[in-house]
């Protein structure tokens, strides 16, 4: 019996161990307006390349899949910028490169590892006023399948109750009449 619980709690605990910590949520962006052009990015990305010039700072994000006016099409570079530089820029087939700026730091954080926040950017083409466009950045919903380590714990856990439930079925149970 001792063998059986050292047995269990050795399954239990590589179990818990194993366990796969959940990744991050993923954002939506969505460019509409003037220019239609829909991608997503990990909460917290690590870009390509990043640089910083007179307290400016861009990150750029490079062959990202999306949509561009509604075909799926591989986004050639996407950049986010403060200050000197555009606050988002990006370069696709269909769309060509396209800037714009007065949307606000669309990322706070280092440009090393931008932190996006999920809002609505009134984005302005400084070329071409009939681009301007807008930006929504959104919160994709967490999909409800369970991590492999919570199924191997729930099978575990059932192999436990139906092995004590067989253990308690051979009991001899002895029934007398007085």
């Amino acid at each position: 019996m001792k063998f059986k619980s050292f047995l269990t709690a050795t399954a239990a605990c590589i179990a818990a161990t194993t366990a796969v910590p959940a990744s991050a949520a993923t954002l939506l962006f969505e460019l509409s307006g003037g220019r239609n052009l829909t991608f997503e990015l990990d909460s917290n990305p690590t870009p390509n390349s990043f640089q910083t010039f007179a307290g400016s700072d861009m990150t750029v994000f490079t062959n990202v899949s999306g949509t561009v006016n509604g075909m799926a099409a591989v986004i050639s570079t996407i950049s986010f910028g403060t200050g000197l530089f555009a606050d988002f820029s990006v370069n696709a087939p269909g769309l060509g490169f396209t800037q714009f700026a007065n949307g606000g730091p669309l990322f706070s954080g280092s440009p090393a590892a931008p932190v996006f926040a999920p809002g609505t950017f009134m984005l302005t083409n400084p070329f071409f006023a009939s681009s301007n466009s807008t930006l929504v950045i959104s919160e994709q919903a967490v999909s409800p399948i369970p991590e492999p380590a919570t199924w191997a714990m729930m099978l575990l856990g059932f192999g436990l109750v139906g092995g004590a439930m067989r253990a308690r079925r051979r009991e001899k149970l002895t029934v007398s009449y007085a």
